[in-house]
């Protein structure tokens, strides 16, 4: 949750920042400097000072703030300056008082109502803070009207009065129609309740304002597994792959769980409050409940009427393991163990009744192709093709596939023409090192190891690379 601050206060000109900036704490006041010119140098120590907290350095802005309120202690945007100071450094009582001495010093400054009221707000007084923000949107002249009701929908989100919420968002648009933030609040919200027409509805709208970002990136993705959408699946996580590949959001779409994003978070606060319930019992232990009974899906996001608990026999599709399926092996440390990642091979437990094969070709230590995969719902070619390092038009060669959206859960796909991994390759026209692990999986530094190559080395038509490790016995 992001309260908008309001400074009040405009960037000093080059001209004044000259006159008061410094490396060191020290005293600049001038012999003889006149009096009458002490608010307008006490509004330059404020930019300064606001500049330092903003970059951290708190030593210098309360230096510059201190010196501020020397020069003129009757300024009210010295008394806000201050408050703001305190907030930020976790002083919320000195703060709380500041606030109330700049609103003494000018009650008719609408920043302060706001950013007295955005205060309040984030430590839990949501009344009062409401009544600020509401007396900042009817001050004449405001014109940051958005920004309060902005800071009004997540007051009322804290209070978790999700009716309110939508309320004072879509307020803050018709003030402010191009602002991403609340654009994007307003698809996240409909996600949450369910509604993914109108959640789609408002992605749309935040992709032609031209905001791109991981999280609405991940936000496209996920409404678009809800509709089912495969096409606009595989290009939202096209796009993610290619752009924030080291994101949080990246990661979560990879592994399917989607549990510390914004919407599901959201998600599971408006399902706590239908049910009445705190949001923490419904991320712990499974419910005994038959009527909101939730079964975990290998994507991580639940099917709405399922996960709210209003319905049984709408839900979509979804992956359950049965008494029939084997066991799944335990994850590495440092995973998820309940939701592992879509598209990941369920391994069978080790028995003795069924230890694993003495094949040659898995018992070594090269990773060998999988020679098939079982679709999982939600699954797109281009995910399946990423992660057994496959193209999608050689995905859709090995399996006669016309439409790359044309996946069934349950439907099983042949990676390659063969399961087991050939022991050589003949380079063929515009072969390089990099694709040819790529096609067989391989670590690109260990293929270059066997061959006594280095990793960018150029290679010839025909000539034979070696696909296992040479010290290796021949099968």
């Amino acid at each position: 949750m992001r309260l908008s601050w309001l400074a009040g206060v405009g960037l000093c000109s080059a001209l004044l920042f000259g006159c008061v900036s410094e490396s060191t704490i020290v005293d600049s006041k001038r012999q003889g400097e006149r009096q009458t010119d002490n608010k307008q140098i006490a509004r330059t120590r404020l930019s300064l000072g606001l500049n330092y907290l903003q970059r951290g350095e708190t030593s210098q802005a309360r230096f510059n703030l201190e010196k501020a309120r020397e020069l003129a202690p009757e300024l009210p945007e010295v008394s806000n300056a201050m408050a703001y100071y305190y907030q930020q450094v976790g002083e919320f009582d000195q703060a709380e008082d500041a606030y109330r001495d700049a609103l003494r010093k000018d009650n008719d400054n609408a920043d302060t109502y706001n950013n007295f009221g955005a205060f309040l707000c984030q430590i839990n007084k949501f009344d009062e803070a409401e009544q600020l923000l509401q007396a900042a949107v009817k001050r004449p002249g405001y014109i940051r009207v958005a920004e309060s009701y902005e800071n009004l929908a997540f007051c009322a989100l804290g209070r978790k009065d999700f009716d309110k919420y939508q309320q004072y968002l879509e307020q803050a648009l018709r003030h402010n129609g191009v602002k991403h933030s609340i654009v994007y609040n307003l698809s996240v919200l409909n996600y949450a309740k369910g509604d993914m027409e109108k959640a789609r509805i408002w992605q749309k709208r935040l992709q032609e304002l031209g905001q791109v970002s991981p999280q609405a990136t991940l936000l496209r993705y996920m409404i678009a597994y809800q509709l089912d959408d495969k096409t606009e699946q595989q290009a939202a996580e096209k796009f993610m792959l290619s752009v924030y590949q080291t994101s949080p959001e990246t990661a979560w779409m990879l592994s399917a769980d989607f549990s510390s994003s914004e919407p599901e978070k959201l998600r599971q606060q408006y399902k706590a409050s239908l049910l009445g319930v705190d949001p923490a019992v419904l991320t712990g232990a499974p419910t005994s409940s038959p009527k909101i009974k939730i079964v975990k899906r290998k994507t991580g996001v639940e099917p709405e009427s399922q996960a709210y608990g209003l319905t049984t026999d709408r839900s979509l599709p979804r992956m359950e393991t049965t008494a029939t399926e084997p066991a799944v092996t335990p994850e590495p440390a440092g995973t998820p163990q309940d939701l592992p990642s879509a598209g990941a091979t369920v391994a069978p437990a080790i028995t003795p009744g069924n230890a694993p094969s003495t094949d040659p070709v898995t018992a070594t230590s090269v990773p060998s192709q999988p020679g098939t995969h079982k679709v999982l719902y939600g699954e797109t070619l281009f995910r399946i093709a990423s992660k057994y390092r496959l193209s999608v038009s050689e995905l859709q060669r090995l399996n006669q596939l016309t439409d790359p959206a044309d996946l069934r859960a349950g439907q099983v796909l042949k990676l390659s023409e063969a399961s087991a991994l050939p022991r050589e390759y003949q380079v063929q026209d515009g072969d390089t090192l990099f694709s040819i692990a790529y096609k067989f999986n391989l670590a690109l530094a260990q293929l270059a190891g066997w061959n006594q190559l280095a990793t960018d080395a150029a290679l010839s038509n025909g000539q034979t690379i070696l696909l296992h490790d040479p010290m290796e016995p021949a099968l």
